[in-house]
């Protein structure tokens, strides 16, 4: 398996700090969500509020909704949720934007990163099962400790997903699931 793509971005460092937190939610996250209309500006970068047990992955519609709203037909470099928010990386113009959504806690506006290149996707090329999607690794992994969850374009206008386990020795796997969960591949990081 090879690793994800990487979209060049010439203020990569600004998105590496950004994504290193994020905002408040639980495991229930986007139960009791706004719409992107009714979201408040997060001055905070999100960093206010609790962690969740695992990424905040019931946050992906809506931040896909927001990104809609905000852009019109987006197309998307990345779309990663952490345990307290989803970061959603847009490709504007040649360059990428990136913006935050925290549920409840609102929303980090889009911040340019530079020019950027590399494999996109469409807002409906997302197509898996937040209730399923960490099934398989919940069922052969003793309590996964999942760091992330991203959504990257497969080159073809599709999309490719994954998720950062970390274990409680300190090694970390990237794991490549499909739509539903089912386990494509690892690979060590």
């Amino acid at each position: 398996m090879r690793p994800r793509p990487l979209v060049v971005v010439t203020a990569a460092i600004v998105a590496v700090s950004l994504v290193v937190a994020g905002c408040s939610g639980d495991d229930e996250a986007g139960a009791d969500v706004p719409g992107a209309d009714a979201l408040a500006e997060n001055d905070a970068l999100c960093l206010d509020g609790d962690r969740a047990d695992d990424p905040v992955i019931g946050w992906v519609e809506p931040a896909i909704e927001l990104a809609v709203d905000r852009y019109g037909d987006p197309t998307f470099f990345e779309i990663s949720a952490d345990r307290q928010r989803v970061s959603v990386i847009v490709a504007v113009d040649g360059t990428a934007e990136q913006l935050f959504y925290c549920g409840a806690a609102g929303y980090v506006p889009p911040s340019s990163l530079g020019e950027a290149d590399g494999a996109t996707f469409g807002p409906t090329a997302v197509d898996f099962d937040p209730d399923r999607i960490f099934d398989q690794l919940d069922e052969e992994l003793d309590e996964p400790d999942i760091g992330d969850f991203a959504i990257v374009g497969d080159g073809a206008g599709g999309v490719a997903y994954d998720a950062t386990v970390q274990s409680d020795a300190g090694g970390v796997l990237l794991v490549r699931l499909d739509a539903d969960g089912s386990v494509l591949g690892v690979q060590a990081q």
